[in-house]
């Protein structure tokens, strides 16, 4: 593992932050329209998509190519927003309330240790 850290440290790099919260909503809005004209409501195709692209994320990670895991890293995040579409999930507010108990969570624990 330790061999990867080199990568998630340009990774970390990546910022989404830099716009605005209606253009992040709205390209996301985009991504659920193209993988619904795609897949329609077959969850099941979409999610072994989304499979397929991790597992292209891999590949990119053990080539150390950069630019080639951006691309995955955002397909398969554009996947995951339309698979939460279909479940009527609200993704970003659900991350930031599971996220958030457990950043809690984490600081309790580490301050007791």
């Amino acid at each position: 593992m330790d061999s990867y850290l080199p990568f998630f440290v340009v990774l970390a790099k990546i910022t989404f932050y830099n716009k605005s919260d209606c253009d992040i909503a709205e390209m996301n809005l985009i991504a659920v329209e193209y993988y619904n004209k795609k897949f329609g409501d077959d969850k099941a195709a979409a999610f072994i998509h989304l499979v397929r692209e991790i597992g292209e994320i891999a590949f990119a990670m053990e080539k150390n190519n950069t630019e080639h895991a951006k691309l995955e890293l955002t397909e398969s995040t554009a996947l995951l927003y339309y698979l939460a579409s279909k479940y009527e999930l609200d993704l970003d507010a659900n991350i930031e309330s599971v996220y958030a108990k457990k950043l809690e969570m984490l600081k309790t624990s580490t301050k007791n240790e």
